[in-house]
């Protein structure tokens, strides 16, 4: 089986060696960025558009107005665009994060024109229908119940970010909290509206079958140009690393058994060190893989500790952090699931990784990207998300050759760079009834 796989990946690279991304891009007077990729294998195009601001611009005591107005703007001008967008067969979707809000669509190449025009409409103004926000209200609460209020892991999440992060460095719920959305009024979410949606706080991305560039920029300029750029009131971002440890304990009848999490601080910015943030990014998932040093390193403890994950935040946070914690464990015991935890750590930063683990995962990267470039729609949210983590155009272009390049050695310096020092947070869920003293 392993060699079939080795096989498959193989015959991938040698059909798909093309790793580039022929992207082109221009910014208008307004300061209103647009990239562009040209792909002709279907008659769609993917728009999707980022508004750089998210949750951590809610303004105080007003938390969830990003998320609630990502919400409503799938009702702007009375649902006609919806309508629309419905009558034409096109994918439509958006997100709300800490920094960044996202509406796309995958349409027809021929109605690309009509995006253009109402998606500079939903940027000049958001009209808000009262009873459809009241309505809209009960939908996020709803949403909020689910994902947090009923779930023990996630409000275990959630009680980890409010008090690991200060609040412009995301420590604030996506979602928002209760009391707080409760008490919103549509005025608040025309009043974040006016401050960020603006030609000069977004990037359009356009993906398909484009024709010419120039159109593109015609279009731009036809139903964005006249836009006038706004005066943006951000505020300074702490983004230096934690001066000291912080330790988190959630306890909660629900939880049957303890977890244990570690968050290192990346201590590179990935912008200035590309090659850093994908050496992580790779040794990551050597490291996440099922038959990984990790599952090797656990040794006899499968009886308390199935598995370790590892996952990079990139762009969430004025800086880069690394989560690692325990994804299965089988003990009531807070204290010996964290010894198994931290004694990982440490026989990982003397082994590392080795060669033959990282060159599996540099072909299984390759043959999901090959598949990945196949999807418009794949496609546009993989560079999407790169766009607004912040990296530049000529990384983004040769991002995929560029990380077939990275050595064993890149990677496992990068190892001892960020998990040789101590972890800046220490997060625990346990049941209720434990007795502990941490």
């Amino acid at each position: 089986m392993k060699r079939f796989l080795l096989f498959t990946l193989l015959v991938a690279s040698i059909f798909y060696s093309d790793a580039r991304y022929d992207l082109s891009e221009f910014s208008l007077k307004n300061g209103l960025r647009v990239v562009c990729m040209k792909k002709t294998t279907s008659p769609i195009v993917s728009f999707l558009i980022l508004y750089d601001c998210g949750s951590v611009h809610d303004a105080i005591s007003k938390s969830g107005v990003a998320h609630y107005l990502e919400h409503m703007a799938f009702e702007f001008n009375h649902g006609k665009f919806s309508t629309f967008l419905e009558s034409v067969g096109a994918e439509t979707n958006a997100y709300t994060s800490l920094r960044s809000i996202c509406f796309y669509e995958i349409v027809p190449g021929e109605h690309i024109e009509t995006v253009f025009e109402h998606e500079s409409q939903r940027m000049q103004a958001m009209d808000i229908d009262e009873n459809v926000f009241l309505a809209e209200k009960g939908a996020i609460l709803e949403e909020r119940n689910m994902r947090y209020d009923s779930s023990p892991y996630g409000a275990a999440y959630e009680a980890l970010t409010a008090n690991g992060f200060n609040r412009s460095a995301g420590g604030i719920s996506v979602i928002g909290w209760r009391s707080e959305i409760e008490s919103l009024q549509p005025q608040d979410l025309q009043d974040f509206h006016s401050a960020w949606f603006a030609p000069n706080n977004a990037t359009i991305l356009i993906i398909g079958d484009i024709g010419d560039v120039s159109q593109m920029k015609s279009l731009a300029e036809k139903y964005f140009g006249g836009l006038e750029a706004k005066e943006l009131q951000r505020k300074p971002e702490e983004a230096n690393r934690p001066s000291c440890v912080k330790e988190i304990t959630y306890a909660s009848p629900k939880i049957s058994l303890s977890t244990v999490g570690y968050i290192y601080h990346v201590p590179f910015v990935h912008k200035q060190d590309f090659r850093k943030s994908l050496a992580l990014k790779l040794l990551l998932s050597v490291l996440n893989q099922p038959d990984s040093f990790i599952k090797k390193l656990l040794e006899h403890n499968w009886k308390k500790v199935g598995s370790i994950t590892f996952s990079y935040l990139e762009g969430y946070f004025p800086y880069g952090i690394v989560e690692v914690g325990i994804g299965d464990s089988f003990t009531d015991d807070v204290a010996d699931a964290e010894k198994i935890l931290a004694g990982v750590i440490k026989k990982l930063l003397v082994v590392g990784i080795e060669k033959n683990d990282l060159d599996m995962v540099k072909k299984q990267k390759e043959l999901a990207m090959a598949y990945k470039k196949d999807d418009i729609g794949e496609i546009s949210q993989y560079i999407a998300q790169l766009l607004s983590s912040g990296y530049l155009l000529k990384d983004i272009q040769s991002i995929d050759e560029t990380m077939q390049s990275i050595t064993v050695a890149e990677c496992n310096a990068v190892l001892r760079e960020v998990f040789s020092p101590k972890p800046v947070i220490i997060s625990r869920m346990i049941p209720k009834e434990y007795d502990s003293d941490l």
